[in-house]
């Protein structure tokens, strides 16, 4: 069951990010003027498949990320740099945590699996913080 939980919870984190990439439309994509606005940028990433998530449920993972960075701001901002940013544990270790760590100039590296850790105290933060509120409902 926790198995399951923790998957749900990724999916629900995942389509979180989506949400605030799409600035709250849920669609994705801006509009044809804003497009002509910023002078047409192209995207080069690749489409993100996410399950729906509707405003309500965004801004209450919302709620429950701030939380997260209220109580644990290093794993809330890799929190957001894996689901906003999509960033991957190696990059995370690598452009964030070793600067934060040993200093721009180091030969040190945080090993991916210190972020990897990171994200997973963060999600399991986000799943305790979940079953709390459904508890008290």
């Amino acid at each position: 069951m926790t198995y399951s939980l923790d998957l749900e919870v990724q999916n629900l984190l995942a389509s979180w990010g989506h949400w605030v990439l799409a600035d709250g439309t849920g669609l994705g994509y801006t509009s044809p003027m804003a497009m002509l606005m910023r002078g047409h940028v192209v995207e080069k990433s690749k489409p993100r498949t996410t399950m729906f998530i509707t405003d309500d449920e965004a801004l209450k993972i919302e709620g429950l990320v701030t939380i997260l960075c209220e109580h644990k701001p290093l794993e809330g901002k890799i929190l957001r740099l894996k689901y906003i940013d999509q960033m991957s544990d190696r990059a995370i270790a690598r452009e964030y945590l070793t600067p934060l760590k040993y200093g721009e100039d180091s030969d040190k590296q945080v090993s991916s699996h210190q972020a990897a850790q990171l994200i997973a105290n963060a999600e399991g933060f986000i799943t305790g913080l979940i079953i709390s509120k459904s508890r008290h409902q």
